[in-house]
């Protein structure tokens, strides 16, 4: 009942800025700082998943480590890590509370887990052929997605499907492939320099590009839904943009990047003003996502369906150093 009430509420706040005039400020974003866990005052890291029923995921450097931590009402609960393993990172989390996350050991051994709400781990079937696992995604039937690659430097994007986790399935047959996220169908997002590339049941399809920018690094997909970036040309300005279907691409207005969107339509992205990060609705513009006060910026890629967003806040580059967990919840009038 309270999952259906939650998805209620986003679909109502929705419903409710759509119905606005295009230029009407209907609402604005609020940060609230997530709490971290005792006796770690300072600690910083990064927040990468949410229930959508108010539970968030991800992990801190605490006594040096890569910790999963979660959250639940607010509090933080530190998991151990997973045995033989000394540091962890989590990459996703689904409405289930299941947590993705890769753990490294002292001899740089690499294993994917899924982290149930019970608080045990399920390690994920390792490839002999491909040691250096990272993982990526995991959806709301349980399907997992992660990049492998070997000592030699080849690499391969595989997936684990819910119904058999013991054999993990092999995408090839494109250029340096390399996944960033898998719809509830199981359709694997993939970029392929310069192009981005959806890929179902062993086909491709290539998104088409936005009018004269062919450079293209899709970041998330839900409910048939892609974002992601594109440019002109290799290393010039961003440009965000929205894929309704593969073959329709919009630009997003202001925008310079896009990281999540949510089965909603509701992105997450830095648009070009001096506080960059920001949110749209399809191509409408939500506005900025203030940081917390205290600190100067900002970064988020989870996009709950219950409409909040969850992320980092710090005074430095947050993408490579991580900072403190926040939320930000939308305010209507």
């Amino acid at each position: 009942m309270r999952s259906k009430m939650l998805a209620a509420i986003g679909a109502a706040l929705l419903a409710t800025t759509l119905a606005q005039p295009a230029e009407a400020a209907v609402g604005h974003w609020e940060a609230n700082l997530l709490a971290l866990p005792a006796g770690h005052p300072d600690a910083t890291g990064w927040v990468r998943g949410t229930d959508s029923h108010g539970g968030y995921a991800g992990h801190l450097v605490l006594d040096g480590h890569g910790t999963v931590v979660t959250w639940s009402k607010g509090q933080p609960t530190v998991h151990p890590q997973p045995t033989g393993f000394e540091s962890t990172a989590v990459a996703d989390e689904n409405s289930a509370g299941t947590v993705l996350c890769d753990s490294v050991g002292a001899a740089s051994e690499h294993q994917l887990f899924l982290l149930g709400r019970d608080g045990g781990y399920q390690g994920l079937a390792q490839p002999t052929e491909w040691p250096l696992v990272t993982a990526v995604a995991l959806n709301e039937r349980g399907d997992v997605v992660g990049n492998a690659s070997n000592w030699s430097g080849e690499s391969v994007v595989l997936v684990w499907h819910a119904a058999d986790r013991a054999h993990p399935v092999e995408i090839t047959g494109l250029p340096s492939l390399s996944a960033t996220d898998i719809d509830d169908d199981g359709t694997v997002l993939l970029n392929s320099y310069p192009h981005s590339v959806l890929w179902r049941d062993g086909e491709f399809q290539e998104l088409t590009t936005l009018p004269g920018q062919p450079y293209t690094f899709a970041q998330a997909i839900r409910n048939g839904q892609v974002t992601g970036n594109s440019a002109e040309f290799a290393g010039g300005p961003g440009q965000a943009a929205v894929w309704r279907t593969p073959t329709e691409p919009a630009a997003l207005p202001s925008s310079h990047a896009a990281f999540g969107i949510n089965r909603y339509g509701l992105i997450v992205g830095y648009d070009t003003s001096a506080t960059p990060l920001a949110a749209w609705l399809g191509t409408r513009s939500m506005g900025s996502l203030p940081p917390a006060p205290g600190f100067t910026q900002a970064w988020a890629k989870a996009v709950g369906d219950d409409g909040t967003i969850a992320g980092v806040v710090s005074n430095s580059e947050p993408t490579t150093n991580g900072g403190r967990p926040v939320v930000w919840r939308y305010s209507l009038p």
